[in-house]
């Protein structure tokens, strides 16, 4: 087979099938993909756990915060990404080129500001101490905390706090509410704290996007398609082994898989055709429901201009890869 015909054939046939013919890699490095802790992104380390991915061929880095993961991506340390729509759009208005090539969830209940128990209400913030973290979805329930109460950053402390951070300084009792994400808000919510308000009660929903970097990710389409069939192929695995499922992610993340069980029960998991849907038409779902969120954020000052036509940041092809070939 000449050096020719081989490239073509590669191109015709799906990646599965590459690699059992071909015995070896058919990519030149490791696909960098990074996540913050949050139930549904789990499935890209149970994918691994699985041994649905070669440890050769895709390099998963869980990190320890939105921020971090931002920051990542944005210094091109990862290909891919997993953030929420307001993340995406606070990298987009600093300039950077990526690609939304699927959606992974609705935040129902799993963004929420906890609070020592003896706090009962919003009400009962004022004069006490707030802790959330600034570049992620954490701002924008904040945001909805001061508008339902009249409250801003003279009427209550606000101190940033990542989400690896959030469980010491509950423990600490230094800070008197935070804005928690699942899982660790099911840890606080077992030691006792009071939750006070969730995502669920957002004017928009809290969506959860994949990203890919604008730069790589045309070169990569056959490595990014593969890893999100084996990505689906892990949340299959979990819904017909759900007690085995959750006992293997539940050790990764050191957490009791009974608390991991109720973490899911907050967010709605997006199918893979449901996400080509919600990704496919012009305009898609996804760009209406960023044009929305882009528009709240300007107005709450919470975003810089944003000169790209959101509708670029949209691409269907390597979702459809994974799911039809």
């Amino acid at each position: 087979m000449n050096l020719c015909f081989a490239k073509c054939f590669k191109r015709l046939i799906p990646v599965g099938l590459v690699l059992s013919i071909f015995g070896c890699s058919p990519f030149d490095k490791p696909l960098n993909i990074g996540a913050a802790p949050w139930p549904n992104f789990e499935f890209a380390f149970l994918a691994d756990e699985l041994g649905y991915l070669d440890k050769n061929e895709y390099s998963l880095l869980e990190l320890t915060s939105s921020t971090s993961v931002i920051q990542a991506f944005q210094t091109g340390r990862l290909d891919v990404a997993f953030l929420s729509l307001d993340e995406v759009l606070t990298l987009v208005a600093l300039g950077i080129d990526l690609r939304i090539i699927s959606v992974v969830d609705n935040s129902y209940g799993g963004d929420a500001l906890i609070a020592k128990p003896e706090i009962k209400s919003l009400e009962d913030l004022k004069g006490h101490s707030i802790g959330y973290e600034n570049k992620a979805s954490g701002a924008l329930l904040l945001d909805e905390v001061f508008t339902l109460t009249g409250f801003n950053n003279q009427t209550v402390e606000l101190y940033e706090i990542k989400q690896n951070e959030v469980k010491d300084a509950y423990l600490k009792g230094h800070i008197d509410a935070l804005i928690a994400r699942e899982p660790v808000k099911q840890e606080l919510l077992a030691l006792g704290a009071k939750e006070l308000i969730n995502s669920s009660q957002l004017t928009l929903p809290n969506t959860n996007v994949i990203v890919a970097r604008g730069d790589i990710y045309q070169e990569k389409e056959l490595q990014i398609a593969y890893f999100l069939k084996q990505f689906y192929r892990a949340h299959a695995f979990y819904e017909q082994n759900t007690a085995e499922a959750l006992t293997t992610m539940s050790v990764r993340l050191q957490l009791y898989p009974y608390l991991l069980e109720k973490a899911f029960l907050n967010t709605r998991f997006v199918p893979s055709k449901q996400a080509l849907l919600r990704l496919s038409g012009s305009p898609s779902n996804i760009q209406l429901q960023a044009e929305q969120l882009s528009k709240l954020m300007s107005e709450k000052r919470m975003l810089g201009q944003i000169q790209t036509d959101l509708s670029s940041l949209i691409s269907t092809r390597i979702l459809e890869r994974a799911i039809y070939e």
